[in-house]
């Protein structure tokens, strides 16, 4: 029991993992896609079958991050709506501010290092396969750097949403203190004269 904590904060500790099977997938199905890669590229795999194998493996991270692990270990979503005229809206939401009760900090450290360093390692073998002139190859990385950095954008998005919410209602919690200071305060001092 840890009774280092004050009363009142029900908070749960931000050490240690509440979702380590989601936190496996999250890093599974992105190294998994990225060994597939290097594996075939290396021992000379059909290229076919690499690419099949590798955007499903892609498609499988995408899905996952996207729906599961995103909202389970930083609390956070995000989609795109297409609208009736055929505009389309980026939708982005976060829990409340105080709901790390849902998630720990290992979680988010484990999300976004995995997030940005997928997105990297993409980026450089589609850098590295631009420079060899190695076309078919450099198929297979354009499909991780899409997928991998629209994930990153909108969830890099839904946190920036998210801090802009909260600095919008701490800044209305203290406008709002400061006019009930003002008026609160303008009535006890008007209160406490005597009648004469």
């Amino acid at each position: 029991m840890d009774l280092s904590r004050e009363f009142g904060d029900e908070t749960a500790p931000s050490s240690g993992l509440k979702h380590p099977t989601a936190c496996a997938f999250h890093i599974a199905f992105k190294t998994l896609a990225i060994v597939v890669y290097f594996f075939c590229v290396l021992f000379g795999g059909s290229f076919s079958l690499t690419f099949v194998l590798v955007v499903l493996m892609l498609a499988a991270d995408f899905w996952t991050v996207k729906n599961i692990t995103g909202r389970l270990l930083v609390g956070l979503r995000w989609w795109n709506k297409v609208n009736e005229d055929g505009s389309t809206e980026w939708i982005y939401e976060s829990r409340k501010e105080g709901s790390s009760i849902y998630h720990t900090n290992a979680e988010q450290r484990i999300f976004w290092i995995a997030m940005f360093t997928s997105s990297l390692i993409w980026l450089i073998l589609l850098i590295k396969n631009l420079l060899t002139l190695s076309l078919g190859w450099m198929t297979v990385c354009i499909t991780g750097v899409a997928l991998n950095m629209a994930n990153l954008y909108g969830y890099v998005q839904c946190r920036r949403d998210a801090k802009a919410q909260v600095k919008g209602a701490v800044g209305s919690f203290m406008a709002k203190q400061l006019f009930n200071s003002m008026v609160g305060g303008g009535e006890a001092s008007g209160s406490q004269q005597p009648n004469r």
